[in-house]
């Protein structure tokens, strides 16, 4: 099928190492600076500081009291330069703190929620995603050393941290992009390192339905060809999951029975998240993590917003 092409237009530059874009109903922007420790913000066509978390705050989601929850992956990251480009090589085994914070919208005050599940110190968080209810699922990456790797899985949280347990472990190759379905029935997950897509069904808060053939009872629902890396994702109004998709620099748009429907080109090899807006469902923001750019596009399908973005406005 033809990869489509759309018109970028940037939103911000120069910055360390974007990932996790959070379009908020006021208008603002918010993304996570892995390489600066720090969560930014663009409103009003300029960039600031929104809150200094340290670590590495690889996932953003607006909760329902209006906070904002960070997935933190703990820092500790390797980095490397290619010309221009900033390159990820992963993570270093040791000297890492990963931890899912709140942000409080008015003051940018950071507060841990928690950092341990089942007793186990969390690895490399990664993303993160709220029920209707409140509580939330994330997906921890795991770390790779030199001869092993630690393991990457599903876990699900009360809004408060209260709560908290593994509900799908182990996914070897690591747990990354996660998202629900429109009628919050099935969880999706990317497995970073083998390019799959997995799903759950959706049973209860903090359960999840087990299909028999993998440790972690996901079912597939589509393996990327040609060894490509899938990082985190997005669902449609529609249902389709969109997935940035590593080497071949595209978003891939697969459908809820595992097809490929689509793939769009992103303005660079290693495009690494993305949202859509709450006012403008048809408009995406978009994460270009090695060039160190955000940029904004009208989307061929409208995103799925999440209700805690519809309900109201976070506090000002």
């Amino acid at each position: 099928m033809p990869t489509i092409q759309l018109t970028f237009e940037p939103v911000a530059s120069d910055v360390g190492f974007p990932e996790a874009p959070l379009a908020l109903p006021d208008g603002t922007l918010l993304f996570g600076d892995l390489k600066g420790g720090v969560v930014r913000r663009v409103a009003g066509g300029k960039m600031s500081v929104f809150a200094e978390t340290g670590g590495a705050p690889n996932g953003l989601a607006l909760a329902p009291d209006g906070s904002i929850y960070v997935a933190n992956n703990g820092g500790a990251m390797k980095w490397s330069h290619d010309g221009d480009r900033t390159i990820s090589d992963g993570f270093k085994t040791s000297g890492y703190d990963s931890r899912i914070e709140r942000i409080d919208p008015v003051t940018g005050a950071v507060t841990r929620i928690l950092d341990r599940v089942d007793g186990h110190a969390l690895e490399a968080i990664d993303d993160l995603v709220f029920s209707d209810d409140g509580s939330f699922w994330f997906t921890d990456l795991g770390r790779e050393g030199k001869r092993s790797r630690s393991f990457g899985g599903i876990y699900w949280s009360a809004g408060d941290g209260s709560d908290a347990r593994s509900v799908a472990y182990p996914i070897v190759n690591g747990a990354n992009g996660i998202g629900l379905s429109p009628d919050g029935g099935t969880l999706y997950a990317t497995e970073y390192g083998a390019g799959r897509l997995w799903a759950w069904t959706v049973e209860a808060p903090g359960r999840l339905g087990h299909t028999p053939g993998q440790p972690h009872g996901g079912r597939l629902v589509w393996q990327a060809p040609d060894a490509q890396l899938l990082d985190s994702l997005k669902v449609t109004a529609a249902g389709n999951v969109v997935i940035a998709t590593q080497h071949r620099g595209v978003f891939s748009v697969v459908s809820p029975e595992g097809e490929l429907v689509a793939t769009i080109a992103a303005p660079e090899e290693f495009p690494t998240n993305l949202c859509f807006d709450p006012r403008e469902p048809n408009t995406a923001y978009v994460t270009l993590s090695t060039t160190g750019r955000v940029m904004r596009a009208t989307w061929p399908e409208p995103g799925l917003i999440p209700s805690t973005l519809l309900a109201k406005e976070p506090r000002s």
